[in-house]
């Protein structure tokens, strides 16, 4: 009967295999120096390999709250300035309230609808007409001074040639001799009063008011305030130049003397 062979293992192999096999020991031996430096390196290898997928989460994040905050600051800067136009309208209207009690003219108020500015008539538009007392030729202000005056009528609106239109022209008497002149606006704010004789003692800051000779504008309703004088010995009449004290900016309510 012939022997069964046994097979033959090399020592060398059989060194290796038992050289892997305390390695892989080693390497679940928690207690182990190498084990501790070799799972460090891994660790630090794992965070080098995760940090930019780490930052771009955080880059992502950051965005994203930069974001939020910015919509939220445009939120408040447009409450805030809602708040502020609401409260700018207040005081407005208050000193509007104000000035009809203080005086003895019959006023109605307007609201204005739309600005026309430019050619051919630079006017606006209210939004009251013959239906409410409205005719032409009425006198418009606000609680500061002359605006205008009514052009075209209809039943619930009306067309208002501006002081600061080029045909408009309005009497106006100025100074402690109630210097009688005539206004001409000039550019935006700014006009002339013209017939002014030199004799006549005026000073800037001196307010000029309706002289009442026109049977459009009642008289003393403000119209504009002396900027610069100027005297030449060769013409009888002062060059003045005058700004408007109405307020013609953020134009939304006015007066109409009936």
């Amino acid at each position: 009967m012939p022997r069964t062979r046994v097979p033959f293992i090399n020592k060398d192999v059989l060194a290796l295999l038992l050289t892997l096999f305390l390695s892989v020991l080693l390497l679940f031996t928690r207690t182990s120096p190498q084990i501790h430096l070799l799972k460090l390196q891994l660790s630090q290898l794992a965070n080098t390999i995760a940090y930019p997928v780490t930052w771009y989460n955080q880059v992502f994040i950051i965005r994203e709250k930069n974001k939020l905050l910015k919509e939220q600051l445009i939120q408040f800067t447009l409450m805030n300035s809602e708040l502020e136009s609401y409260h700018q309208e207040n005081i407005r209207l208050k000193e509007m309230l104000n000035f009809t009690k203080s005086q003895p003219l019959h006023f109605k108020t307007a609201n204005v609808v739309n600005h026309n500015f430019g050619l051919p008539t630079n006017s606006i538009t209210i939004d009251i007409g013959e239906k409410d007392g409205v005719v032409e030729n009425l006198t418009i202000m606000d609680e500061k001074g002359l605006l205008g005056k009514t052009i075209q009528v209809g039943d619930h609106a009306a067309l208002i040639q501006l002081i600061t239109d080029k045909n408009f022209r309005v009497s106006v008497r100025i100074g402690e001799d109630r210097a009688l002149g005539l206004f001409i606006p000039t550019h935006g704010r700014y006009g002339l009063l013209e017939g002014v004789r030199k004799s006549m003692p005026l000073t800037e800051g001196e307010i000029a008011y309706t002289s009442g000779i026109s049977e459009i504008y009642p008289p003393n309703i403000p119209v504009a305030r002396v900027v610069s004088i100027k005297r030449d010995e060769n013409n009888p009449f002062q060059h003045i130049v005058v700004e408007l004290v109405g307020s013609l900016e953020n134009l939304d309510y006015v007066f109409v003397i009936l």
